[in-house]
């Protein structure tokens, strides 16, 4: 499923209601009170009522622009940037509503002490060119999003590093990356029969900062089918952007298949997967594994898939410590990939903040064939045990690291890399490297000892040595023969003493 579809997706489920906020218009309406005690009982009235479909606000001059020439084709004029003038440190650039896939308007605001003021669109504020024109029709014509600028790098020098545009999807990226992996406000049903219920941001207030101020803070209100809700975001951008994330859920019916801290990735071939077709590129992929420290402490390694039609893998846990989709691999020939850049994609790790919310339930990862290295295949979120039920506010807090590398101080052996090839006897032959150096103090200096098994199938020949040309490194070889139905999970780990020291490695193996 790639980022189109999934915005024409969302598009068939948007909902509308009455806002006591000034309506869109071109000028400027007086401020209006706002305080997150506001927003709160706001969403919880509207999550009461049901919902009416919200119309559509793109320019006919505009309506049949192609997606992938949207950011070229419509830019906003870096000196309207809001806040620009006013000596802090970021400032906000909306974007335009345009084509099939950004079409919905937003109400856009700054708060300054209570007050919320409108930002009015206009079209002055815009560059539009070739295959672009200046709309003709401004009561046709919005936001759709907008994205952020701050000092990421370098002092004085402005560089985007948050964007949210189209249904609830955003993103952010750390000192010296490229966008990649995303984030959503919350998923409903998603690959569930019936269809998934894709909520939209209807309005955003942007808390304008102190000059002395690092982090600003956004607040969201989101709307659907099946329910309403707000998120608050306080943003720090930096080597890692961390952005604490508070979510309230007002559901408008039961919600069995809710997705809290919802993440979206892409993969469409690695090491452990082989291209669809003849490519020059060793891989490709915006992320290369889920990765779970799960209630217990346990860490699990879970290399993603491009499978041959749509799975699901559910890891049943109570409290999580965090999980998130990850890109290791960091090196330039890894990839080969000049426009891309993947070793330069963020992970994003989710570190929940109140473990009595985040009590029994899964995480859930899907994996969906993608046919094209677009296609936005590889969704993960945490799923509450019971769902989210009507009639009461549902809470969550967490926080959000857009990073080079999880947050985590590793104790054990961590895995490095996965290959998958065929052995001479005709056999499926694995390789996992597991790190053992300076980050393994839980080895204690005993013999390793690799432990595999597989949930149907047999394991043969499993070897486990140290990987002379990579230091600190131990290589772990096994064939595997599946038998029965798949798919089949296989599983790796090291051990010392006859106690776990690595990561717990798992592979979905199928024909």
């Amino acid at each position: 499923m790639d980022r189109r579809t999934w915005l024409k997706l969302a598009a068939s489920t948007a909902v509308t209601a009455a806002f006591p906020v000034p309506a869109f218009s071109q000028g400027n309406p007086p401020p209006a009170p706002f305080s997150e005690d506001w927003l709160d009982g706001f969403a919880r009235e509207l999550g009461d009522r049901p919902y009416k479909p919200f119309e559509k606000r793109v320019d006919p001059a505009l309506a049949n622009l192609p997606f992938d020439q949207y950011n070229s084709a419509i830019l906003f004029k870096e000196d309207q940037g809001i806040w620009r003038p006013d000596g802090v440190p970021f400032w906000i650039e909306p974007r335009h509503t345009a084509g099939p896939y950004y079409s919905y308007p937003i109400n856009l605001f700054t708060v300054e002490g209570a007050q919320a003021f409108k930002i009015p669109y206009s079209a002055d504020a815009f560059e539009f060119k070739a295959p672009a024109s200046r709309p003709q029709t401004p009561a046709q014509s919005d936001f759709a999003g907008f994205r952020a600028f701050g000092q990421l790098e370098r002092p004085n020098v402005f560089k985007e590093f948050l964007s949210f545009l189209g249904g609830t999807n955003f993103h952010a990226i750390g000192s010296g990356q490229v966008p990649g992996v995303s984030a959503r406000a919350f998923a409903i049903n998603t690959g569930q029969a019936g269809g998934e219920d894709f909520p939209l941001f209807r309005s955003f207030w942007l808390q304008k900062p102190k000059p002395t101020e690092n982090s600003f803070t956004i607040y969201s209100l989101f709307d659907s089918q099946n329910a309403a809700g707000w998120l608050k975001f306080v943003v720090t951008p930096g080597w890692s952007t961390v952005i604490d994330t508070e979510a309230a859920i007002y559901p408008r019916r039961r919600i069995p298949y809710a997705g809290i801290a919802p993440i979206a990735s892409r993969f469409f071939f690695g090491p452990g997967t082989p291209p669809k077709r003849r490519d020059y590129r060793p891989r490709a992929h915006d992320s290369e594994a889920l990765y779970i420290v799960n209630g217990a402490g346990e860490q699990i390694w879970r290399p993603l898939l491009n499978p041959e039609r749509l799975q699901f893998s559910i890891f049943v846990d109570k409290k999580p410590k965090g999980f998130g989709l990850v890109q290791k691999e960091r090196y330039f020939a890894s990839y080969q990939d000049a426009d891309e850049q993947y070793e330069k994609k963020p992970t994003l790790w989710i570190e929940p903040l109140d473990g009595n919310i985040w009590n029994e339930g899964s995480i859930d990862l899907i994996e969906l064939p993608a046919s094209e290295e677009k296609n936005e295949n590889i969704v993960c979120f945490w799923r509450p045990k019971d769902g989210l039920g009507p009639g009461i506010g549902h809470r969550f807090r967490y926080r959000m690291h857009w990073c080079w590398n999880p947050p985590l101080e590793n104790k054990q052996a961590v895995v490095t890399q996965t290959r998958v090839g065929e052995a001479k006897s005709g056999e499926n032959a694995f390789i996992v490297d597991f790190y053992t150096g300076d980050g393994c103090p839980a080895c204690g200096g005993a013999p390793l000892a690799p432990v595999v098994t597989a949930s149907a199938g047999e394991v043969r020949n499993i070897r486990l040595a140290p990987l002379q040309a990579m230091g600190g490194t131990q290589r772990l070889k096994f064939d595997f023969v599946p038998s029965g139905s798949d798919p089949i999970d296989l599983r790796a780990q090291l051990t010392a003493n006859g106690k776990p020291v690595s990561d717990t490695w798992i592979f979905r193996w199928g024909r």
